[in-house]
């Protein structure tokens, strides 16, 4: 496994890579900001994976990327910063990082953390998206574990067997293999090879997490849930879904929810969802209809429909209103 690690710097950058810098608090923090450009291979392609050592002797380098995160610790132990808490990582450990999150490590004791990070555009994984978040063991997996993980302590993050550990490093170094190769169709491979490797995290998840609902208290729970939907409104998630989140029947949620909100989880996600599309209307000369995409509504008369209805105007009058 050596010749496939890649032993990086005391600042533990991965190796060519032109990170973009935001110092926060006044300049005596300085946050990295991993950008999608130097770390995935390209915008068609938008896709990285790199093994490497965190070494002890590291420093602290907090930071945060405009992709997601895949992570599987493969040896060593030590623990990661992750929104402003601590948890401890060991040999075994796979969780997702999802953008915008700042987060770092920190090795313990004298052995480095061997660390494999698979990064990737949400866009890169859209065409089977929808269809792997139907299953309830990937959507705790890739959405709920990291959207609850402080308020569960990290309790509920997935931790590998001896064997699922062996089958996921093997399943990542195919993986490698193929990025670093780049031999006739190696795309088209890593996207399958991808999605299989989530397929059986989730089902390794699903054996092994009893998902808790959001809250005990009925209108509790609603409110996290309107938390999560306003951070992951592009997800595909069903309200059968977003019921057993929870906990309660599909009857009793959606008279609570529209009691609790004024309208029914469709229309509020459709209402999070064309607030999210105003920024890029306004300020990008990005298409319509990828921006419909982006925010979640893969139809772009459904998109303009529901725009006009909250906004009295199509898209398009708004974009050249805000100009």
């Amino acid at each position: 496994m050596a010749d496939l690690l890649r032993i990086c710097s005391e600042s533990n950058r991965i190796p060519g890579a032109d990170s973009r810098f935001r110092r926060m608090h006044g300049g005596e923090t300085i946050m990295l900001l991993y950008a999608k450009e130097s770390f995935l291979e390209s915008g068609e392609f938008p896709f990285g994976i790199f093994p490497y050592l965190t070494l002890p002797t590291r420093p602290l380098s907090p930071h945060y990327h405009e992709f997601i995160e895949l992570v599987y610790v493969a040896d060593g132990h030590g623990e990661h910063l992750y929104k402003g808490d601590s948890y401890p990582i060991t040999k075994g450990d796979i969780f997702v990082i999802p953008p915008g999150v700042r987060h770092d490590y920190r090795v313990a004791g004298g052995t480095p953390l061997e660390i494999y990070n698979v990064m990737f555009m949400p866009s890169f994984l859209a065409p089977v998206l929808e269809s792997l978040s139907q299953v309830t063991s990937f959507l705790d997996f890739f959405y709920m574990e990291p959207f609850l993980r402080r308020e569960l302590d990290f309790d509920s993050h997935l931790k590998l067997s001896l064997l699922e550990g062996q089958e996921v490093r093997r399943r990542l170094d195919r993986i490698v293999g193929e990025f670093r190769e780049k031999a006739l169709g190696y795309r088209i491979s890593i996207l399958a090879l991808l999605v299989e490797l989530l397929v059986f995290l989730s089902r390794c998840y699903g054996h092994g997490v009893v998902k808790p609902v959001f809250d005990s208290n009925e209108s509790k729970a609603i409110a996290k849930l309107c938390e999560f939907v306003d951070r992951h409104y592009a997800e595909p998630i069903h309200l059968e879904q977003v019921c057993r989140m929870c906990g309660m029947s599909q009857t009793a949620f959606t008279g609570k929810f529209k009691q609790l909100t004024g309208r029914t989880f469709t229309e509020y996600r459709n209402e999070v969802r064309i607030r999210a599309s105003l920024k890029p209307l306004r300020e990008s000369e990005a298409k319509i209809v990828d921006i419909a995409v982006n925010v979640g509504i893969g139809d772009l008369s459904h998109f303009n429909k529901l725009f006009k209805q909250h906004l009295l105007m199509t898209p398009r009058q708004y974009r050249m209103k805000h100009r």
